[in-house]
Parts: C-alpha cells; sequence; structure tokens
C-alpha cells in the first residue's frame, strides 16, 4: 500500500462517519482512498511531489455524499429553457 497521498484535503471540518472520531481536519487520499485522517501536520506526512494540496479554508466534508436527484422528464421538457447538461460529467 502506498503511503503518498495523490490528494489532500486540510484545514477544514471532514466528517469521518466514526463514532469514535467524528471529526477531523485533515484527510489524505490516493487512487480514491482515503489512507488517513487527522491533523494538518500529520497527513501532510503524506505529500509528496505531484501532490494535490487543496486548503478547505473551514469548509465541511462530508465523504460520499453523492446527490443523484434528477427530474429527468421535467428536465427533457424544458431542456433549452432551464438546465443545459452538455459537458457535464
Amino acid at each position: 500500500m502506498s503511503h503518498t497521498a495523490t490528494l489532500i484535503l486540510t484545514k477544514g471540518k471532514i466528517h469521518t462517519l466514526d463514532r469514535e472520531n467524528p471529526q477531523t481536519e485533515a484527510v489524505a487520499i490516493a487512487d480514491g482512498k482515503i489512507l488517513a485522517t487527522g491533523t494538518h501536520d500529520r497527513i501532510m506526512s503524506y505529500a509528496a511531489e505531484g501532490t494535490q494540496i487543496v486548503d478547505l479554508k473551514g469548509s465541511t466534508v462530508i465523504p460520499g455524499l453523492n446527490d443523484s436527484h434528477l427530474h429527468l422528464i421535467r428536465g427533457g421538457l424544458n431542456y433549452n429553457l432551464e438546465l443545459r447538461w452538455e459537458g457535464v460529467p
């Protein structure tokens, strides 16, 4: 298992969904999987050349939260009047 993060989110409020440690300030991620959570200083030890580091500036992160809610019929009927979906991954 790699101990080098591809992405670090830091200086925020990160909900872990762990009852014993429900919130932390930083998370290290590699290949889409969480390596570690903890303090800014601890998590920065996972940084290497090429690691993307995001300063959350106090923002909240909730891992796994995904809003998959769509109104496809309404969207189709009003496609040109409301939301345009071209280029949206």
